[in-house]
């Protein structure tokens, strides 16, 4: 810091004033004498309405600089600005402003350095977080699972899987929500399939993966045991004792399922066909704008449903009693959710009525916006090889 001393200089306009006239010149000026006025008798050549532009700056002798240590100075404002507001205070001898957007050299280096600085702090953060991912998601901790110890389910949703996301060089699987298909038609059954695989440790998180794949906490013991399942990368944790390739080919390529093996098939057909109505159901849904969440109540019709229908004639059943809820609530005057809950319970009276009643239910086709998904597609055309009968057919027998 140097000495407090500055000078100001007087503005070439007012040299022939002195330090006494100056000082009652701005005391009338500010006593609201007129400025026309004030000009033709100190005369000074200037617009009027710029007088107060050549006064010198106030001095803040108490207000130091906090780079240089010179008094602060203010600009004088006009009259009509008095009481508006005021002026910032600056620094003449090395240009710094009292303001948040100062752009003196000093501020300019200070910012670069609170830069770096956060640079610095942000960079720890993230190593911090890489270093308790890898720590928690060591691959070290898994014992590597026999690929004879897989029951028929949990190999039948590992092929799934690796059909999905399974890397050209067989390593990984990669992260589901970069995949180009769906694994399952709803989340709630993509995570079932997930969940299955690392219950039994046939996969495990890679440390590999993106931070951003884990659910931030500020609590150490919080993160990253929370994770989006759709956004880390998998490692396939199977012991491979011999040809690596050739044996997660048999997983990707299963050859005919058994004899032994089909009252389990049985009951993963019933799960696909059950959450492909729920994927139409809030298909349909979601194009006219009901809100709705499917429960326990929904699942046990949509069960009952699937006894004596196929998802094919299920489609139909949703469409229609969708569309007539949506026909009910516009020419009444019932609300948009009372519309939407009535459709399951018209799903259910539909299909008692047609069985009665012996109708022979129209099949839908797929619908274009939500094609197959990967678990379906695998399921049927490669282990228990019926294809489309899968959609067309009531699931009840193989």
């Amino acid at each position: 810091m140097g000495d407090s001393t500055i000078q100001i200089k007087i503005d070439k306009k007012l040299e022939h004033l002195g330090e006494e006239e100056i000082a009652t010149l701005i005391n009338r000026y500010y006593s609201n004498e007129k400025a026309k006025s004030l000009v033709e008798e100190y005369k000074i050549e200037i617009n009027p309405s710029k007088l107060y532009t050549l006064f010198p700056p106030i001095i803040y002798e108490d207000k130091l600089c906090i780079y240089c240590g010179k008094p602060m100075l203010i600009k004088r404002p006009s009259k009509s600005s008095c009481g508006y507001g005021r002026n910032n205070a600056y620094c003449i001898n090395c240009g710094h402003e009292d303001s948040h957007f100062c752009n003196c050299s000093y501020c300019r280096e200070k910012i670069k350095l609170e830069e770096i600085k956060l640079e610095e702090e942000q960079k720890k953060i993230v190593q911090d977080k890489r270093n308790l991912i890898n720590d928690t998601y060591d691959l070290n901790k898994y014992k590597p699972v026999r690929i004879e110890d897989l029951g028929f389910r949990e190999k039948v949703f590992l092929g799934a899987l690796l059909r999905t996301a399974l890397t050209e060089d067989m390593k990984i699987i990669k992260p589901l929500e970069v995949a180009e298909r769906k694994l399952a038609p709803t989340l709630n059954y993509t995570k079932e399939i997930l969940i299955t695989l690392l219950s039994k440790d046939v996969i495990v998180v890679s440390p590999d993966s993106k931070i951003e794949a884990f659910v931030d906490s500020s609590s150490e013991k919080e993160f990253p045991q929370t994770y989006y399942i759709n956004k880390v990368i998998y490692i396939l944790n199977i012991e491979i004792k011999e040809d690596y390739e050739e044996e997660i080919a048999t997983l990707i390529n299963p050859k005919e399922m058994n004899e032994e093996s089909k009252s389990e098939a049985l009951e993963i057909w019933k799960e696909i066909a059950l959450e492909e109505c729920l994927e139409y159901l809030n298909y349909q849904m979601d194009k006219v704008k009901f809100d709705f969440t499917p429960g326990e109540k929904t699942i046990a019709v949509f069960k009952d449903l699937l006894e004596h229908f196929s998802v094919a004639q299920i489609y139909g059943i949703i469409y229609r009693c969708i569309a007539n809820s949506t026909k009910y609530y516009q020419e009444t005057n019932i609300g948009r959710k009372q519309a939407a809950n009535s459709v399951v319970g018209a799903c259910q009276r539909y299909g008692e009525r047609a069985l009665v009643e012996k109708w022979d239910l129209i099949k839908y086709h797929r619908a274009y916006d939500i094609p197959q998904s990967m678990i379906g597609e695998f399921f049927l055309n490669r282990v228990t090889r019926i294809g489309d009968l899968g959609f067309e057919m009531s699931p009840i027998i193989l």
